[in-house]
C-alpha cells in the first residue's frame, strides 16, 4: 500500500510537461501523466500516487471533478485542482466530494508548492 509521487492529470500536453518540470524543480517525483478522466482513474489505481494534480477540463467526456470522485471511491488520496475553470458551480461540485484545494492557471510555483505541502501533510487548505 505504498504511495509514490504525484499524478498529473492535464489534457493540454504542454501544460502537463510544464507541471512536471515545476514539480521536479520543487523536488517532487511524478508518478505519471494522464490526459483523460478514464486514464486518470486507471493510473491512480495502478500507480498509487501520494497526490493527484487534477485539471477540470479533460480529453474525454469525464471532467476532472467526476474523475476525482471516482478516484476517491477507490482511495482517499489528496487531490489538488489545477485549473483555469474555478467558477462557483465547479468549486461546489468539488466541495461535495471533499476537495477544497484549487490552484489557478497560470500556475505560480510558490503557490503550487504551498498547496502540495498542505495536501501531503493533511493540513487545512489555505489554497484558492
Amino acid at each position: 500500500m505504498d504511495t509514490k509521487g504525484i499524478l498529473i492529470v492535464e489534457d493540454e500536453r504542454i501544460i502537463a510537461l510544464d507541471l512536471r518540470y515545476k514539480l521536479a524543480r520543487l523536488g517532487y517525483e511524478v508518478a505519471g501523466l494522464a490526459h483523460s478522466g478514464a486514464e486518470a482513474v486507471r493510473m491512480a489505481r495502478d500507480a498509487r500516487p501520494a497526490l493527484v494534480l487534477m485539471d477540470i477540463v479533460l480529453d474525454d467526456d469525464m471532467d476532472g471533478v467526476e474523475a476525482a470522485r471516482r478516484i476517491r471511491l477507490e482511495r482517499d488520496v489528496p487531490l489538488l485542482f489545477v485549473s483555469a475553470c474555478n467558477d462557483s458551480p465547479t468549486r461546489e461540485r468539488a466541495l461535495q466530494i471533499g476537495c477544497t484545494r484549487f490552484v489557478s492557471k497560470p500556475v505560480d510555483p510558490q503557490e503550487l508548492s504551498k498547496c502540495i505541502y498542505e495536501a501531503l501533510n493533511g493540513m487545512p487548505s489555505g489554497c484558492g
